[in-house]
């Protein structure tokens, strides 16, 4: 690895030319830079649990040697007490070590995780559910995230109870769909207020959300109320979403009853996850699920919209779909009785305390869940404006944590959570006391017409990604081939056994999971430990080195995009795309409104930014320029892990980057480096990081383990900051990506857990194994594409694990362009390849060459055949 400090020569290769660039803390400076942060994303953050607990922990009086009660959060997790099921823990560590799951799954979720849940949720429905109905998702925020966005239609409405759960609100603001409120009723045990419900609604309401068993209020609603609900919304034309995160934990009076037993009545989409009966928050594996026996939901474009968001959309690592047969199946009952007890004693404990603290009112007995709503009598007491003001010097003077009710929807109210270490939760409730002692005053079907449709948005993003198009022309194959199907159109070797990941990672991902100390909630941008490891692997690479701070964990380099995009997506800004290019950016970037206009990279000079191009798209509404490198399609802009020399090639290379960054700078925008092929190279040219030029302009670096340590599947991504001036923090771009991160997802817990290892602790032997099988491929391909007929190949690739092959159609009958001729490829020789038109080429094809030898043999010489029957006869 070369040392930074040569990086930093490489700068220095016209210095007349470098000091002619001003530098942004130069006093002369006065740069207007085309970005800003996406001012929808800083209300819609504030509003979340999170955002509310974060803000009142800095209250916390830091010399108080007493531990902080966290009454305020619902994430049991860190208790010894509610450890998760060893079951659980082995069925993901076996299905890590069993490198079957290492690879992307699909965007819906594998098969037999998706069966899996399926059968889970029958056993309490009276019709039986397909795996068809079930979409897998990273938690249930994800599965919130996915149904608001499908019916974020213009001027759509939805109806959310109060007190609530707050994210919904959130994502429902970000997608500017407008939300209206209907009353829990604490007098009649949290019921719905059905008559402000029917009052509330009109022609454009598509959706009302129930929560049972209930977050904040602890209530579990009867059958005959789930029914009566069921019915108004079908009175309605309206769906209901079914928040069941809580399912089954319920332990009063009124048992559990799914929402969708009323599917035949009115549409149900369900949402859920293991997070809450597994007691593994951490672990990010929820669903959405279909229950409408009627087809309603299919009828109206749901379930394709549905799909669509989850085309563009992350999807929670494979490893853990693979594990979920055995969670859900083999967990024994003896678990959930176990936690049950715990729960259903903490709820009475907080129950029969809270009786005897002045100024607070429990309207009811907690019965599920494991919170519950108590009511602040603010006349009792002395200096407390609010609930908010009462959970900010609760904090401060007695270090106990509890969520204020405005957070919630209700002002004056407060959410105590009472699944804790019992112990903690006597103490906290306890210091409560003292604290509101105080504070005390002295002296005191079918036909119908619905309402709802899908957001039509997203079908023709979803339309655009690699995984459409590939997902398309699979339904072109001959299933009476019995040949092997050879997969040359998608970048996840995984399946190969030659490309397995190190027993490094996987061990470590085992020891994390095993530790029990990663099955909470993260910080929504990550754990501090894994963070740093990031910070701390990128930096060799770079002259200045990167903090802990700069770097936010995503689900995948996905979520990374996701995040960007959307923070950059404000009104009137445009970004720069490269053609050809990853299409997923496209498609977010049409999904979020925001505009793209695409430069073209020089086939003739080695996949080159066309940079004459850049400036002439580029105008004052322009953010951002997108760089990929290594080129994820072209094979270019390569890497070599140890530099033996400086090469003239490489100075080359070194000014050909800094003209990009130079660029940038005089346009105003900033640099989005994608580089998830980071490391992957076997050519002339040595991979460069662009943030080595952040000095130049701003530098966001996308990034992940996926194809390094060749495991997509398990969905650990980065967003990292290189900007040593400054500037991104100056115009609110780094509030607004945390802001994001606070309502999105974030990566299971437990892999974050493991990154300090998989980093840190990866020998050199598997990377030089791995790259030498890719270039191995490289050349193979290369070389045999040069004798199949009407295919030319413009260069040799040097890096990623792809090259992108032109298409000479006038040598070639019967086929009209490039989408024609992997239609048919697929249909008589079983070989998927991508057409170049889906990344932005028409009539050229992108290869994959990073499988397995003689199955990247077998996929050439049935191209070559092809190629060879399809020529026009001379």
């Amino acid at each position: 690895m070369e040392h930074p400090s040569q990086y930093k020569s490489s700068c220095d290769l016209d210095s007349n030319h470098t000091q002619s660039l001003p530098m942004e803390n130069d006093s002369t400076s006065k740069k207007k830079w085309g970005f800003r942060g996406n001012p929808e994303l800083s209300t819609a953050s504030e509003i979340t649990v999170r955002g509310v607990l974060t803000m009142l922990m800095t209250n916390l009086d830091q010399s108080d040697p007493r531990p902080v009660i966290p009454l305020g959060h619902g994430d049991p997790s860190a208790f010894s007490c509610f450890r998760t099921t060893e079951i659980a823990e082995d069925a993901i560590a076996d299905a890590v070590r069993c490198a079957k799951f290492n690879g992307y799954s699909h965007n819906i979720g594998i098969l037999p995780a998706r069966r899996a849940v399926a059968d889970y949720l029958s056993q309490d429905l009276p019709n039986k559910l397909s795996p068809d109905d079930v979409f897998l998702t990273v938690g249930c925020g994800q599965a919130i995230q996915t149904i608001i966005t499908v019916l974020a239609n213009s001027k759509a409405n939805i109806l959310l109870p109060r007190p609530g759960f707050p994210h919904y609100e959130s994502i429902a603001q970000s997608c500017h769909l407008e939300v209206r409120h209907f009353d829990l009723l604490p007098d009649k045990d949290w019921e719905v207020d059905l008559d402000a419900v029917e009052a509330l609604a009109d022609e454009n309401t598509a959706a009302i959300v129930i929560i049972n068993p209930g977050n904040p209020c602890g209530n579990v609603f009867t059958h005959q109320h789930l029914q009566k609900i069921a019915e108004t919304a079908k009175k309605l034309g309206i769906l209901v979403i079914a928040d069941e995160v809580y399912d089954h934990i319920a332990f009063g009076k009124n048992p559990f009853v799914p929402m969708g037993v009323f599917g035949s009545i009115t549409p149900v989409v369900t949402l859920g996850s293991i997070s809450k009966r597994w007691i593994v928050p951490g672990w990010r594996l929820g669903w959405l699920v279909i229950n409408d026996p009627n087809g309603i939901l299919k009828e109206h474009g749901i379930l394709e919209c549905i799909s669509g968001f989850l085309g563009i959309s992350c999807d929670p690592p494979t490893f853990i779909q693979g594990a979920l047969p055995d969670i859900l199946g083999k967990t024994k009952d003896d678990f959930f009785v176990k936690i049950i007890s715990i729960i259903k004693e903490t709820a009475e404990t907080c129950y029969e305390r809270v009786k005897d603290i002045p100024g607070i009112i429990c309207p009811s007995k907690p019965q599920g869940s494991m919170f519950v709503m108590v009511k602040l009598d603010l006349s009792v007491f002395e200096d407390i404006k609010d609930d908010l003001d009462f959970c900010g010097k609760l904090v401060k003077e007695e270090s106990v944590l509890i969520l204020p009710g405005v957070s919630v929807g209700l002002k004056n109210w407060l959410r105590i959570t009472f699944a804790i270490e019992p112990s903690y939760l006597e103490d906290g409730l306890k210091r409560l006391k003292a604290f509101c002692r105080e504070m005390e005053m002295n002296g005191s079907a079918m036909k119908k017409k619905w309402a709802f449709r899908g957001n039509p948005e997203l079908n023709t993003a979803s339309e655009i990604t690699i995984r459409g198009v590939l997902a398309m022309l699979k339904t072109y194959l001959d299933q009476s081939d019995s040949r092997p199907v050879i997969p040359l159109g998608q970048g996840d070797p995984s399946a190969f056994s030659c490309f397995r990941t190190s027993h490094i990672a996987e061990d470590a991902i085992a020891d994390a999971l095993h530790s029990a100390k990663f099955t909470g909630y993260s910080p929504s941008v990550g754990i501090l430990p894994a963070r740093r490891a990031v910070a701390e692997y990128l930096s060799q690479d770079l002259p200045n080195k990167i903090s802990p701070d700069d770097v936010f964990l995503t689900v995948g380099c996905t979520q990374a995009i996701q995040s960007i995009i959307t923070v950059l997506a404000d009104s009137k800004a445009n970004i720069l795309l490269p053609k050809p290019g990853y299409p997923y950016y496209e498609a977010f970037a049409q999904s979020c409104h925001l505009e793209v206009r695409h430069f073209d990279l020089l086939p003739e000079k080695d996949w080159e930014v066309d940079l004459d191009a850049v400036e002439a798209l580029a105008d004052e509404n322009t953010a951002a320029i997108i760089i990929i490198n290594p080129e994820i399609l072209v094979g270019m802009f390569s890497h070599t892990n140890i530099y033996k020399r400086w090469s003239h090639m490489f100075i080359i290379l070194l000014f050909v980057i800094r003209l990009v960054a130079e660029t940038a700078r005089k346009l105003g925008i900033l640099v989005l480096a994608d580089e998830v092929y980071g490391h992957i190279a076997f050519g002339k040219n040595p991979f460069v990081p662009m943030g080595v030029f952040g000095s130049i302009t701003p530098v966001i670096t996308l990034g992940s383990i996926s194809k390094r340590w060749i495991v997509p599947g398990w969905r650990l991504g980065w967003l990292v900051i290189n900007d040593p001036n400054g500037i991104l923090k100056k115009h609110g771009i780094i509030e607004c990506i945390t802001q994001y991160l606070n309502i999105s997802s974030h990566p299971p817990t437990f892999i974050q857990g493991a990154v300090p290892d998989i980093l840190g602790k990866t020998k050199d032997d598997f990377f030089v194994k791995i790259i030498n099988t890719i270039k191995e491929g490289a050349n193979s391909c290369y070389e045999r594409i040069k004798d199949i007929p009407g295919v030319i190949c413009p260069s040799e690739p040097e890096g990623s694990m792809f090259v992108m092959v032109k298409l000479d159609l006038s040598i070639l009958e019967d086929i009209k362009d490039d989408l024609d001729f992997c239609v048919k490829l697929a249909k008589e020789e079983s070989v998927i390849i991508l057409p170049g038109i889906s990344v932005g080429l028409k009539n050229w094809l992108r290869l994959t060459f990073a499988i397995e030898p003689s199955s990247l043999k077998e996929g050439i010489k049935r191209l070559e055949a092809f190629c060879k029957r399809h020529s026009k006869k001379t």
